[in-house]
């Protein structure tokens, strides 16, 4: 059995794969890395605590969705031997400049979460038009963590370090969102400049694909494991 380490956008809490989850086949095994939602923690400091939630000797897969992806490229410096695999989701390797990232510099932050937290803006910007459940566990998730730690990861997020290198060779796989209004589709070239093995498949909906499209999304993840799987053995 495989494991498949889930690594959360900027709400850090992982409940937004949980109708991912219900997807995927029983063969793997689903672990979901929950940031502290009461905690102030530097880029640094989201690196060393994903790295200790890693399996120790059981052959594994990382997802790195949106705020992860910076973090698990910085995992694939020093990568352990039992990581066979990676998958970036609706992701970047440095700040990629659009809008409401810029706008999180010079906007009051309580604003920009509060917007974040209505119908309309999730939407427009997040979610498109996914289901009311989905919308419903996307608010619930900004919800539940302090402002001051989603504050903390917006300012990383615009001071972001150059990517790292990487001799990482092994299969990875960007899954990118058609419809993204938070990242744009130039975002993967620089993952691609680091990881020439990066392939890209894309998915129809908004930025936080793996939520609105749970079972396309669950369908590709399987198949990138699968394959991972076969070879590996």
């Amino acid at each position: 059995m495989t494991t498949l380490l889930l690594l959360p956008g900027l709400d850090g809490t992982g409940l937004i794969f949980e109708p991912l989850l219900a997807h995927l086949p029983a063969e793997i095994d689903a672990q979901i890395l929950r940031y502290p939602a009461d905690r102030i923690m530097s880029f640094q400091e989201h690196v060393d605590f994903a790295r200790k939630q890693f399996p120790k000797k059981k052959p594994f897969v990382l997802l790195a969705e949106s705020f992860s992806g910076p973090v698990g490229l910085q995992l694939l410096v020093k990568p352990p031997s039992n990581l066979i695999g990676v998958l970036f989701v609706a992701t970047f390797a440095h700040h990629p400049s659009p809008f409401l990232l810029d706008a999180s510099r010079f906007l009051p932050q309580a604003l920009l979460l509060k917007l974040f937290s209505t119908t309309l803006f999730s939407r427009f910007f997040c979610l498109g038009g996914a289901s009311k459940d989905a919308v419903n566990i996307f608010h619930e998730a900004l919800a539940s963590v302090k402002l001051k730690v989603l504050s903390q990861r917006l300012k990383i997020l615009a001071e972001l370090p150059p990517p790292p290198d990487t001799t990482f060779s092994k299969p990875c796989l960007y899954l990118q969102a058609s419809n993204d209004r938070l990242v744009p589709s130039r975002a993967v070239t620089p993952l691609q400049k680091h990881l020439p093995q990066l392939q890209v498949k894309q998915i129809s909906g908004p930025h936080i694909i793996l939520l609105a499209q749970p079972e396309t999304g669950a369908r590709l993840i399987s198949d990138f494991i699968a394959t991972l799987t076969a070879s590996h053995e």
